[in-house]
C-alpha cells in the first residue's frame, strides 16, 4: 500500500475507534465503511467492524462480517476483491461500489484505479 493511501487508512481506523468510543455509532461504521476502500488488502478493518456490530449487539451486521471474513481469503487467492465495496452487510460482497469523492483525491494523489 502507498505511504499516504497507508496513513488515510490508519487515520480513518482511528477516527472509527474515537467514534466508537464516544457512543457515535454511525459514524464509526462510517469511517469503517472508508478503510476497506484504501486498505482492500488488510483485514484489521473488518475485525474493528465485526467488534463495533458485538458492542451495538447488530446482529445482522455481525453475521454479514462474519459471512465477509469468510470469504475475504478466497477474494484474496483468486484476486477479486470489488473495488469500492465498503465491507458493510447492507452492501453485496462480490460488486464494485462507487467510491467516494473524498476518498477519490487521495486515490488520485497516487494514481490509483478509482473506476467503479
Amino acid at each position: 500500500m502507498e505511504p499516504k493511501v497507508l496513513l488515510a487508512y490508519f487515520e480513518y481506523l482511528a477516527l472509527a475507534d474515537q467514534a466508537r468510543k464516544s457512543k457515535d455509532y454511525e459514524r464509526s461504521f462510517t469511517y469503517l465503511e472508508y478503510a476497506p476502500i484504501l486498505g482492500q488488502q488488510d483485514v484489521l478493518c473488518h475485525l474493528q467492524m465485526l467488534w463495533l456490530a458485538l458492542c451495538t449487539a447488530d446482529w445482522r451486521e455481525l453475521a454479514g462480517l462474519s459471512y465477509r471474513l469468510l470469504l475475504t481469503p478466497f477474494g484474496h487467492l483468486f484476486n477479486r476483491l470489488p473495488l469500492g465495496n465498503t465491507g458493510r452487510s447492507n452492501a453485496c460482497a462480490f460488486k464494485p461500489m462507487a467510491i467516494p469523492e473524498e476518498l477519490r483525491e487521495i486515490l488520485a494523489l497516487v494514481g490509483k484505479k478509482q473506476d467503479s
